[in-house]
């Protein structure tokens, strides 16, 4: 069965029916494209490879409970997208937060102008909800780029108690930025 002609919600239906045809069109239509993707965030030829297969193997083992998207293109790179942060999460340690936070920050700035600006005032209203010594934690860290050992000099505190703070912080943003950025 020849399919090249085929859209891609043609495409996902048959692949919901079982068809293995429709599955390689897909792929052979969008894995260089999620694999340049995935190469472009984690800079490993080998991982971008990795996390392209586990898309379509998640593709093909739930292809009976998803439901249709309105771009299978769009679709499938937020998937890689996903598994890529996935996989950093898992890589990064304690000390590398500070990296994984301007990452995903990156990730999430692909807004409109409008966008961006009630994102903005939805940022400093979290911001603003966070207590007063979380939020000094949290943005000597993150805005004026302080270590751990020197934020917690400055507020006459442990390193350990510093991290609780920046914690707790990271914690009230994303409670309160959950439904901004999904």
């Amino acid at each position: 069965m020849h399919l090249d002609g085929y859209n891609d919600e043609q495409l996902f239906k048959l692949l919901q029916d079982g068809s293995e045809t429709a599955f390689n069109a897909i792929f052979n239509r969008y894995s260089k494209r999620l694999y340049v993707e995935a190469y472009n965030r984690l800079q490993d030829a080998d991982e971008g490879n990795d996390i392209v297969q586990e898309v379509f193997f998640w593709l093909w083992e739930r292809k009976n409970s998803l439901e249709v998207p309105q771009c299978l293109k769009a679709y499938l790179v937020q998937v890689v997208r996903n598994k890529c942060v996935d996989l950093i999460r898992k890589k990064t340690s304690t000390r590398d937060k500070k990296q994984q936070y301007t990452w995903l920050a990156d990730t999430y700035t692909t807004t409109s102008h409008i966008e961006n600006k009630e994102l903005g005032r939805q940022l400093a209203a979290a911001i603003n909800s966070i207590t007063p010594a979380s939020r000094q934690a949290f943005e000597q860290l993150y805005l004026y780029k302080k270590s751990l050992k020197e934020i917690a000099t400055e507020m006459d505190i442990n390193v350990q108690s510093v991290k609780n703070h920046i914690h707790r912080a990271l914690k009230v943003l994303r409670e309160n930025l959950k439904h901004s950025l999904s």
